[in-house]
């Protein structure tokens, strides 16, 4: 039976408890006494119903005349409505049977910007009743923040009704004074708030001077934080328009969001440095400069005055960044047992957690339905804290004193250490030099020695070289006389010839060929010792018409090269060179044409213009070359492995460097199985030079050419009265 009842009871208690939740709560009106108001205030909490006008277009009138949509909800305990657009609207009832006549109000939180009260008047209609100083004794007038209001309680019940509009949280208590009781309220605010500016004034002073000391930015940075503290407590506890009498209204209301910003700001970075957070937890580091920099955004905001629109993020930002360091410094205390934050972290707590109650209460939030404004428990843990962290400060003087003086200590003796190794390596290193001035003097005379000898044979080389060249010069000189002797009988012998003499007509021609082919030969040999030899100062220059010197070729061709090779004569194209090296280079290309295709196939040397320059293609119908030795065909003496051609390797390597010494290129255009296409290009001169300018030398038409880019290199250096190359070939 007993624990039948047992759960009836416990039915019963439920039941009530529910009906007492379901059931509509009614603000019940309050009642003054004599004794009220003096030593303590009379709370409105639990007395006050709300009004939500999100327009702020409701007069008192709207909301003091029952039309449907008016609707009054009451609240628990202090208001807590947070950062809101529009209006809010109090009601609470008030009487005073044994102690009716003038009372005070007072709005305990001194930052909401528009507070209008709303008392009877005495045609039963509401009225404005006008704010006075938080000083009574200060003299008529208000504040910019209106919080102190007079009110005159009748014995019956009447209701009041208070209108809330700001850019900042509406969240306050109301309070019921006498006027003395308040006085001696606001003599204890000014002894509380004379101390803590002391106190900051004096711990700013000694942050300042161990920033200097220790050169050390977390002093200066708390010196920051030391004097936004002090701002901070002069507005929630009434006292910002005496410091800032000066200003309007609206500047001391954007004053406070500047402050809230700069606050926030300088408290997580000083929270994220005094726990070093950038040694122990990078990535907490970068989170703390993150939301520096998201206070810094909102900052911008306020100083355009528009800190209504940002203030609640500031609010939450300061409630995530309170908490994420709280948790991170529990971590590093529990977890990774950094014992040296504790004091700190003991100094910082009863801060942190007032302010981390206050900013839930300015977000709307109010889970532990606190009844008063924290301003006096603010300035209370800002004392507190401020103790607890002067002794943190002087122990960490004191580390930091013992941490410079072993570091000094180590410096000293890593500095003796220094200097017995530095003796040692001295006296190692002359030793060692000595050595090495010997053995560097004795390599002197060895490679001063080698000098004369590279001298002598250097010499002996230069000498050979000149013996060389002067030998293959007359040997040259000395051939050309016999070799036109040999092709002129050849020539002669085959007119006289019958014409039953087909064999005596074959020998000659092939005599002509290799008379031919000799010449040739001793032309390229002596150019290729020219080019060896660099720059000659003799040589003639002419302006030439390129096809003329097409045209002397063609004409020296013999009877079976005039059968293959085809002239194509483009228009006129005057260049500026040497006659003899460019008919060189012609003849080059087409003998190479010639000795690398079918004995019967055509090679076509076609003659044309673009813009400025002059090419000449040489056409033949032979095998190609293959891509890997399409360069290196124009190395000197290199021959095509598998050719059976006879050849000295040197036609193509000369005919480049002569196009390229008189300002032109010679390139392999294309080739492939057809066979292959040699593109020679060079400058055309300007026609307005003259046709027939005096011979020069090579440098001194280089001077004088302008823009010819035709550089003094491989000039003949032969009697001018030889014939030119293909004089030669057609001999």
């Amino acid at each position: 039976m007993q624990h039948i009842y047992r759960i009836r009871f416990h039915l019963l208690l439920a039941l009530f408890i529910l009906f007492a939740c379901l059931a509509p709560q009614v603000a019940r009106a309050k009642s003054l006494n004599p004794g009220d108001g003096t030593a303590s205030p009379v709370s409105l909490g639990g007395h006050m119903s709300i009004l939500r006008d999100p327009t702020g277009a409701l007069t008192i009138d709207d909301v003091t005349s029952n039309r449907p949509g008016i609707r009054f909800e009451p609240i628990p305990s202090m208001l807590t409505e947070g950062y809101l657009k529009g209006a809010i609207w109090v009601r609470f009832s008030l009487s005073a049977p044994a102690a009716p006549g003038p009372w005070l109000l007072q709005i305990e939180r001194p930052l909401i910007q528009q507070v209008t009260l709303y008392v009877p008047g005495a045609t039963e209609r509401f009225v404005a009743a006008d704010p006075i100083h938080l000083h009574p004794e200060d003299g008529p007038g208000a504040d910019a923040n209106p919080a102190l209001f007079p009110i005159s309680v009748r014995p019956t019940e009447s209701e009041y009704y208070i209108r809330f509009q700001s850019t900042t949280s509406i969240t306050t208590s109301l309070n019921i004074w006498k006027q003395e009781g308040y006085e001696e309220y606001r003599r204890t605010d000014d002894w509380i708030m004379g101390i803590v500016i002391g106190a900051i004034g004096a711990m700013l002073l000694a942050n300042l001077l161990f920033g200097i000391w220790l050169r050390d930015s977390l002093y200066l940075l708390y010196a920051v934080l030391l004097m936004e503290s002090g701002l901070m407590t002069l507005f929630h506890m009434g006292y910002a328009p005496e410091i800032f009498h000066s200003y309007e209204p609206q500047q001391i209301y954007r004053s406070w969001g500047i402050i809230v910003c700069l606050y926030s700001i300088v408290m997580i970075l000083f929270l994220a440095r005094l726990f070093e957070f950038h040694r122990h937890l990078v990535w907490a580091w970068r989170i703390s400069q993150g939301v520096a920099v998201l206070n810094g955004i909102a900052l911008m905001f306020s100083i355009a005055g528009q800190y209504g629109e940002v203030g609640f993020l500031v609010s939450r930002l300061q409630q995530l960044s309170l908490l994420f360091v709280a948790l991170l410094v529990s971590y590093m205390l529990l977890v990774r047992r950094q014992f040296q934050y504790l004091l700190p972290m003991v100094a910082f707590l009863g801060v942190i957690t007032v302010l981390f109650a206050m900013q839930l209460l300015f977000t709307g939030a109010n889970p532990f339905h606190l009844d008063g404004s924290l301003s006096r428990f603010l300035a209370f843990g800002t004392l507190f804290h401020l103790v607890l962290l002067s002794a943190a400060i002087a122990k960490r003087t004191q580390l930091a004193e013992r941490s410079l003086s072993a570091e000094k200590d180590r410096v000293i003796a890593m500095a003796h250490s220094a200097e017995r190794e530095l003796a040692i390596k001295v006296r190692e290193g002359t030793a060692e030099l000595r050595k090495a001035n010997a053995s560097l003097k004795a390599e002197v005379d060895r490679r001063h020695l080698l000098e004369v000898k590279l001298r002598q044979s250097l010499d002996s080389v230069n000498d050979a070289l000149v013996q060389q060249r002067d030998f293959v010069g007359l040997v040259s000189h000395e051939f050309r006389a016999p070799l036109a002797v040999i092709g002129a009988a050849a020539e002669n012998l085959s007119h006289f010839a019958g014409a039953d003499a087909g064999e005596i007509i074959s020998r000659t021609a092939r005599i002509r060929r290799t008379v031919r082919r000799m010449s040739l030969l001793i032309e390229n040999i002596l150019a290729g010792n020219r080019l060896d030899e660099g720059p000659a100062p003799t040589g003639a220059l002419a302006l030439i018409d390129f096809g003329e010197i097409l045209l002397s070729i063609e004409d020296g061709l013999d009877d079976d090269a005039r059968k293959r090779v085809s002239f194509v004569n483009g228009p006129e194209a005057m260049v500026m060179g040497d006659r003899y090296l460019l008919e060189i280079v012609v003849q080059n290309l087409i003998q190479n044409a010639l000795k690398y295709s079918a004995p019967a196939s055509a090679v076509i040397v076609r003659q044309s213009t673009d813009r400025s320059t002059v090419l000449v293609e040489v056409r033949d119908r032979g095998t190609g070359i293959a891509p890997e030795n399409r360069e290196r065909i124009f190395a000197k003496y290199y021959r095509g492995a598998g050719h059976q051609a006879s050849g000295s390797g040197l036609g193509l390597y000369i005919a480049r460097e002569i196009a390229r010494q008189h300002g032109g290129d010679l390139t392999l255009d294309a080739s492939d199985a057809t066979g292959s296409s040699f593109r020679l290009s060079l400058p055309i001169l300007d026609a307005g030079i003259g046709r027939n300018p005096p011979a020069q030398s090579g440098s001194r038409a280089a001077e004088e050419g302008g823009a010819f880019p035709f550089q003094a290199g491989i000039l003949r250096q032969s009697d001018p009265s030889s014939p030119s190359p293909s004089d030669q070939a057609g001999a």
